[in-house]
Order: C-alpha cells, then sequence, then structure tokens
C-alpha cells in the first residue's frame, strides 16, 4: 500500500489493476465493473460517478479471488468454467432427492447459486456512466448466496492483508530496535574505565605460591612440597624421610583425637539380669 492516501476515477483504476492481471485491461475492466455495479445496487449511482481507493481494489480484487490469476487464467476463462460448474451442479440437483437427501441438494442449489454469479459477464457502463442515481438489479435471483459469499471473501482478504502489514511492520521495528540495542551494548564494551579492567596479580595462584603460603607439608598434584630457600624457585619436593615423618604425625594426632573422644563419652550402663536361683548377676 502507499505511503500516501489517493482516490482515483473508474478509469484511473482500472489501469493500476491491469498490470498484475493476465487478461490485462479487459480483467480490470470486468473486475472493477463488477465491483462497482454490485455497490450502484446497494447505494444508487453518485451523480459525480464513482472514485475508488486502494481498499476498493483490495475488495474488488478479492471478490475475484476464485480465479488462478497467479496461474494465467483470465476472467473470460474463469466465467467460462463458472458456467460449466453452475451448469453441473444444477444437473445433479435434479437427481438428488428433497425428502433423502434434503441438505445435498441445498448445497447444489447454493453452489449454483454462487457459480452462476461467477458466470455472469457485466457491462463496463459503470466505468463511464456517472448520469442520474437510479440503483441497478442486483441478481437477487441467481447470485444472491454468490454476492454475499464474494462479499465475504473480499473482507477476509482484505483483512489478512492489513493484518500482514501490521505485522510486517511490527517485526521491523522490534529488528531495528533489537539492532539500536545492541549496537549501543557494543559500543559501551569499548569504552572501559580503570576500575573497569581486573587488577593486575588478581589471577588465581599457580602451585609454587601455594607451596610458599602453605609452608612444609604443601600437597600439590599428588606430591607434597616444602619452602626451601636453598632450591630452585623456593620450593621442593619432600624427601621419603619427611614424607614418613609427616604421616607419623598424622597417625599420632588421629590417635590422640580418637583417644579424646572416647575419654569424654559416658560409659555404658549395665542391666542386671537374674539366674535360676533368683540371685542376681551382671553381664
Amino acid at each position: 500500500m502507499s505511503g500516501r492516501y489517493e482516490m482515483w476515477t473508474p478509469a484511473q483504476a482500472v489501469d493500476r489493476l491491469a498490470a498484475d492481471l493476465p487478461g490485462g485491461r479487459a480483467d480490470a475492466e470486468q473486475v472493477v465493473a463488477s465491483y462497482l455495479r454490485d455497490a450502484t445496487g446497494v447505494h444508487g449511482r453518485p451523480a459525480s460517478g464513482w472514485r475508488l481507493d486502494e481498499f476498493d481494489l483490495d475488495d474488488a480484487r478479492a471478490r475475484f479471488g476464485w480465479v488462478d490469476f497467479a496461474g494465467g487464467e483470465t476472467v473470460a476463462a474463469a466465467r467460462s468454467r463458472a458456467d460449466a460448474a453452475a451448469v453441473a451442479a444444477l444437473r445433479e440437483a435434479r437427481g438428488t432427492s428433497a425428502i433423502t437427501d434434503p441438505t445435498r441438494l441445498a448445497g447444489l442449489h447454493s453452489d449454483a447459486e454462487m457459480w452462476g454469479y461467477r458466470a455472469h459477464r457485466v457491462g463496463i457502463d459503470e466505468l463511464t456512466n456517472t448520469a442520474a442515481c437510479d440503483p441497478q438489479p442486483r441478481l437477487v435471483t441467481v447470485a444472491r448466496e454468490g454476492r454475499e459469499r464474494s462479499h465475504r471473501d473480499a473482507a477476509a482478504a482484505h483483512d489478512a492483508r492489513v493484518a500482514a502489514a501490521e505485522a510486517a511492520a511490527t517485526a521491523a521495528a522490534l529488528t531495528e530496535h533489537h539492532d539500536q540495542e545492541q549496537n549501543d551494548h557494543d559500543q559501551e564494551d569499548d569504552v572501559h574505565t580503570p576500575d573497569d579492567r581486573p587488577a593486575a596479580g588478581s589471577a588465581e595462584p599457580g602451585d609454587r605460591e601455594r607451596v610458599l603460603a602453605e609452608g612444609p607439608g604443601a600437597f600439590v598434584g599428588g606430591m607434597w612440597f616444602t619452602p626451601d630457600e636453598a632450591a630452585e624457585g623456593g620450593v621442593r619436593p619432600l624427601t621419603e624421610a619427611e614424607v614418613r615423618r609427616c604421616s607419623d604425625l598424622v597417625r599420632a594426632s588421629q590417635a590422640e583425637a580418637v583417644a579424646d573422644q572416647l575419654a569424654d563419652a559416658p560409659a555404658p550402663s549395665r542391666a542386671p539380669s537374674v539366674d535360676g536361683d533368683g540371685t542376681g548377676w551382671e553381664r
């Protein structure tokens, strides 16, 4: 849809529509004339002539949604097809009983009306004639249901087009907003204050630093180490004798801890028992 609202004469509307239809101007004249004929039947013909906008063109084309424009079908060919469908529906209706199959018969009559309406070729007086305001016949007998269905199709197609346009606009706005937020975030990441940068020396300490911090007996990578200024790097592994001494100290401290726990625990109570002579004894 164009950004500026416009209104066109019927001839101008035909020119705009003709470029998109397989049958060119002949198809466009039938589409616009059929739309205006129905409008004249409802409202009368304006003394100054009809004017159409883009919504009218949407509705007019949607009423011909049963025509395969995308497949190259012209309005004339589609109306020949509609005429054959109306005749077939009438013939089938003649052999359908209103007693045993009333629903099927009603459906066939509805199809005959709809295809009969679609098959009817209209004149193009509405494209040029602006005299008088007399209402036109509406083909009530042949096309009542067909016209109503065409109107519903037009309204549904128009609503779908408007909804799609609104959804596309919303998606574009959200994408633009997201891109803007991302750009702002990237710009913020590029600008750091000294407080934002990690402080020097805040990295995790290495094995050497851990040994120096923990003192003799530090356990690193499956081995025991101890600080030693004479060794390279100020750290050396424990000798076998030093490892045995550490183990003995650990066992001794554990034994002392267990002994302290046993000393603090209350003595178990003993329940008296009675033997066969009735004398008491303790187990």
